[in-house]
């Protein structure tokens, strides 16, 4: 699998955007459109600029980033 290394290659890559929560943590991710939310997946951190490995049942909540064009 590619993995993105900035912003603009996960919208190139066709990756979605999400605002999640992981135990009062807030994330904002990018991640594979046919990602898993509830099982293990990679996702890319915009506030670190780097790629992460997520446990999805540890996730509290999911909001899906979507931009108008």
């Amino acid at each position: 699998m590619k993995l993105p290394y900035t912003d603009n290659c996960c919208t190139e890559m066709g990756w979605k955007e999400y605002e999640i929560v992981i135990g009062g943590s807030n994330l904002h991710i990018s991640c594979p459109p046919d990602s898993d939310l509830d099982n293990y997946f990679v996702g890319f951190c915009h506030d670190e600029q780097e790629n992460i490995s997520i446990c999805g049942w540890l996730i509290d909540e999911v909001v899906e980033i979507k931009y108008e064009q």
